[in-house]
């Protein structure tokens, strides 16, 4: 019996938050105060972000980080309540509009972009190409948010600008730690795209194994060797992340696994596979005749299959038990540095 160690996957879809810094008016207070009015809200939904984030990353809880980004929704829900409520500025509703506009894209994002993930989310396991759309799909939606704050920025400089007020921009520690979980998140995506692909390939090496099935063997045996030396190749070109190369080296040493097993161990057992068939096919023959037909050559012959194939069988269970026990510790050593990567980089 193959045995298959599901791996540890932590998808991350990274929200964005507003954060005007620090503002400065000189004349009129009444813009400052509705600049403030507007934009009260976005520090709880920093942190009630930075805390669904560091939930992805360092729990094992599933309901834990559900809770956490209904938190965010309820929040993002008060903050569109407040800004519809506050009076336009002077007769303008410029800047209003687009701090309304940011919180409806962020709230879309929240509920139907990432059902949508979700839904992805479910089939990514399915397939590299599945699992390469789900990736896709979570860049998008962050590009969308990053694309309307951007205007947002851009809108908020001008009625600072028209108004007399000097922003003073700055980074708060929870927008430092958002950006720095941001950059760690999409690290480790990289490189768990690069083993994704061939890991999920040795599971439809491991089917065709289980189903006998010498032609699906043969083609998924030389894809994973493929997918194995291909990935290696893709790591050289992935620096170390401030100089911790640890997500890197478990990555290598699955691949690594993988070419070998591919291109040494699996001629092994794909040996005994072609005997096995040669034997059943012979014993059904051999049976049919009666004793007084065979022949000392057809016994003769017999017996040597039998040998054989039992030979190649005891290689066959060795040589799988060795290749479950490599795969068992190499799984785990994956999901450890994976853990141990994010609990090191991704701010508590």
């Amino acid at each position: 019996m193959i045995q298959i160690h599901i791996k540890t996957i932590i998808l991350f879809l990274l929200l964005g938050f507003i954060h005007t810094g620090s503002i400065f008016a000189k004349d009129p207070a009444s813009a400052l105060k509705h600049m403030n009015e507007l934009t009260g809200p976005s520090e709880l939904i920093g942190k009630e972000t930075l805390a669904y984030v560091q939930a992805i990353a360092h729990s094992k809880s599933a309901s834990l980080v559900e809770n956490k980004r209904r938190a965010i929704i309820v929040s993002v829900e008060k903050a569109i309540l407040n800004a519809n409520q506050v009076a336009p500025y002077e007769g303008s509703s410029d800047y209003k509009n687009s701090i309304l506009k940011y919180l409806n894209t962020m709230y879309t994002i929240l509920r139907e972009d990432y059902g949508k993930l979700v839904n992805l989310q479910e089939v990514a396991e399915e397939s590299y190409d599945a699992m390469e759309a789900y990736m896709l799909a979570k860049k998008k939606a962050n590009e969308k948010l990053k694309e309307i704050g951007d205007e947002l920025k851009e809108k908020e400089k001008g009625f600072a600008a028209d108004n007399n007020i000097k922003l003073i921009e700055q980074q708060d520690p929870t927008s430092i730690k958002l950006k720095k979980a941001s950059e760690v998140l999409n690290y480790q995506g990289i490189v768990y795209l690069v083993d994704f692909k061939s890991y999920k390939q040795e599971m439809y090496l491991l089917d065709a194994l289980n189903k006998n099935d010498l032609n699906g063997i043969e083609q998924n045996r030389s894809t994973l060797q493929k997918y194995s030396e291909e990935g290696l190749s893709e790591l050289e070109k992935i620096p170390a992340y401030e100089g911790d190369s640890s997500l890197l080296v478990a990555c290598k040493n699955t691949l690594n696994f993988y070419k070998m097993e591919s291109s040494e161990q699996f001629p092994v057992l794909t040996e005994f596979l072609l005997k096995k068939e040669q034997f059943d096919k012979y014993k059904k023959a051999f049976d049919l005749k009666s004793a007084k037909d065979k022949t000392q050559e057809d016994v003769d012959q017999y017996n040597k299959l039998v040998t054989e194939t039992n030979q190649l069988a005891d290689k066959y269970n060795k040589t799988n038990q060795a290749l479950n026990k490599q795969r068992t510790a190499l799984t785990a050593q994956w999901n450890k540095a994976n853990s141990s990567f994010l609990s090191k980089f991704v701010p508590k």
